[in-house]
């Protein structure tokens, strides 16, 4: 069974972010306690709006605040997330340049 722990998403994208509680919150028009209940009380409640401009706050698409522990069993990562999310606020042509040599540098390291 799934466990989604939003508060810990949040928190994580925050920190890798270098954002604190009181930037995601003033930008997303909460109160900075409600942002640190969240990343630390895993039964709080947020609606899909509260959601939403967190993770626009942040960034990142929704869709990753609501990450299970999927992340936990290596499947997902959030730093693979986060650079896909950095790689497709790139114009295209550089997009694709970062990708080449980032692929190289993997190849030069003999990984697959």
């Amino acid at each position: 069974m799934s466990n989604i722990n939003i508060g810990k998403n949040i928190k994580f994208y925050r920190k890798k972010l270098k954002l604190t509680q009181e930037q995601v919150a003033e930008s997303s028009n909460l109160s900075t306690k409600y942002i640190s209940l969240l990343e630390n009380d895993s039964n709080t409640n947020i609606s899909v709006q509260k959601l939403s401009n967190i993770a626009d706050s942040l960034g990142v698409d929704v869709s990753l605040l609501l990450a299970t522990d999927q992340q936990e069993a290596g499947l997902v990562t959030p730093y693979k997330d986060l650079l896909f999310i950095k790689l497709q606020k790139l114009p295209i042509e550089k997009s694709e340049q970062v990708s080449k040599a980032f692929i190289e540098l993997l190849v030069s390291l003999n990984t697959n």
